[in-house]
């Protein structure tokens, strides 16, 4: 079963993508974090096999929780998606991709994009 880590403050976002992805792929199980340092902890715990990771967070923001994960040898080969409202935004691209995310999406969250994004990174047969 693969597992994927949600890091954001907002509560009903975890249960939209919790929603949306468990009818889509049900071999997947979630765990959440609602801060970076929290993300980063969980991260180092639950060994997720991606992150989820929302750029405007109280605390430490996106940008940084990902630097943060991609430098830790423990946690730097987990793929990470950043998701924001800035996301077609070039400079926002730019600190995402310069922070070591793997990929960054745009709010609010196409359902069947989501899905798409988590079977590439999931199944490296998929893309």
């Amino acid at each position: 079963m693969n597992k994927i880590l949600i890091i954001d403050d907002d509560s009903g976002v975890h249960s939209i993508i919790n929603a949306i992805v468990q009818r889509k792929m049900p071999d997947c199980s979630f765990s959440s974090a609602y801060n970076g340092m929290d993300g980063i902890r969980a991260a180092l715990d639950e060994h997720p096999d991606a992150i989820l990771l929302d750029v405007d967070m109280p605390g430490i923001d996106g940008f940084e929780t990902c630097r943060r994960l991609k430098e830790d040898e423990r946690t730097r080969h987990i793929p990470v998606v950043m998701f924001s409202g800035m996301a077609t935004d070039a400079d926002s691209v730019d600190a995402a991709l310069k922070s070591g995310a793997d990929m960054i999406i745009a709010k609010p969250l196409r359902s069947e994009h989501l899905i798409q994004v988590f079977r590439s990174l999931l199944d490296p047969k998929a893309k």
